[in-house]
């Protein structure tokens, strides 16, 4: 069942006057408010500029696209919204450090503006992946495709049980943690944790960095879960050491991380030692597992090419640069 039926089936039905929302071709939206989640993430809540509703899986991303001081540039954002909620979609933004399109939306887009959107796109999404019990691990902004997904979950009140592990820096910088606290407490099947790597006086979670150890004592039976996983690389990478270290089967395990633009892959993925050769230099190099090659717009990809900074040789290859 896709999105659009479950949504449909879930009792919610839909007026005459929308359509499914289209997805080849990038599409005018309204921005309807924007809220700020912390000192610096804030979601942004888009309309249709049509009679169309939004149709999409829990935890696919969109592709923004702007002009920017007069030249076009795209970024691709994780929904935050869930799919039963298809009048509106939300895209929850960090501003970074020097980032040309996080900045740009947290200075400039307010209510009533217009942008352009594409997508939905991502196979990392309830729809095409298993799910009968799951496990979430989120980092940082990386909470935001799974935080779809847990919403999409409350919101058609299934009795799934779900356990819910997200890290932050500090307190201060846990996205929704109002609405965590108010999920967990309202569902007796949805269980969430904090962690901060830095604590406060207030704070009585967990604090430090996740760990194997942490894991197995906070959800024991990790093993029959399906763990779907988001945030930086660098949480990404001690997601998957530990969930290595705990023998989790690589079939149980899904991510999206984020850097370079969206991507998902398994446990297996990261295994294979691989070897790159370039084509017009006769210079080699040994890839480690794990380790990316070195951004493409829609049209790239339409074309066959892939991104190589987040791509990840499975054996060796040949690069015609």
């Amino acid at each position: 069942m896709n999105a659009y039926a479950a949504f449909a089936a879930s009792g919610f039905a839909p007026t005459k006057l929308h359509r499914q929302w289209a997805q080849t071709t990038p599409q005018l939206v309204l921005c309807r408010r924007v809220i700020d989640e912390t000192h610096d993430v804030k979601t942004f809540v888009l309309t249709p500029a049509s009679d169309r509703m939004f149709c999409f899986s829990a935890g696919q991303y969109v592709v923004v696209h702007l002009r920017i001081e007069g030249a076009a540039v795209t970024r691709s954002y994780s929904v935050s919204s869930p799919p039963t909620r298809p009048l509106d979609l939300q895209i929850t933004v960090k501003r970074t450090p020097g980032g040309l399109v996080s900045n740009w939306l947290h200075d400039n887009l307010k209510p009533g503006d217009g942008i352009e959107i594409e997508g939905p796109l991502g196979s990392f999404n309830l729809d095409d992946l298993p799910h009968a019990k799951s496990l979430f691990l989120s980092g940082g902004s990386g909470i935001t495709p799974v935080m779809s997904m847990l919403r999409a979950f409350t919101d058609r009140a299934a009795n799934q049980d779900i356990h819910f592990i997200h890290s932050a820096r500090t307190p201060d910088d846990i996205i929704f943690r109002l609405e965590l606290d108010a999920l967990a407490a309202r569902f007796p099947n949805v269980h969430v944790t904090c962690i901060c790597s830095h604590g406060d006086p207030a704070w009585t979670g967990p604090t430090g960095r996740i760990n194997s150890e942490m894991l197995l004592t906070l959800v024991p039976d990790l093993h029959s879960r399906t763990i779907f996983a988001c945030g930086p690389e660098s949480y990404m990478k001690a997601a998957r050491s530990c969930l290595d270290a705990i023998g989790l089967a690589p079939s149980q395990y899904h991510e999206e991380s984020f850097g370079g633009g969206n991507f998902s892959r398994s446990l297996s993925d990261s295994k294979v030692s691989s070897s790159v050769r370039f084509a017009r230099s006769g210079l080699a190099y040994h890839c480690a597992p794990g380790e990316t090659l070195g951004g493409l717009t829609l049209e790239d990809k339409s074309a066959g090419y892939i991104l190589a900074c987040c791509s990840r040789p499975q054996g060796d290859i040949l690069l015609d640069l």
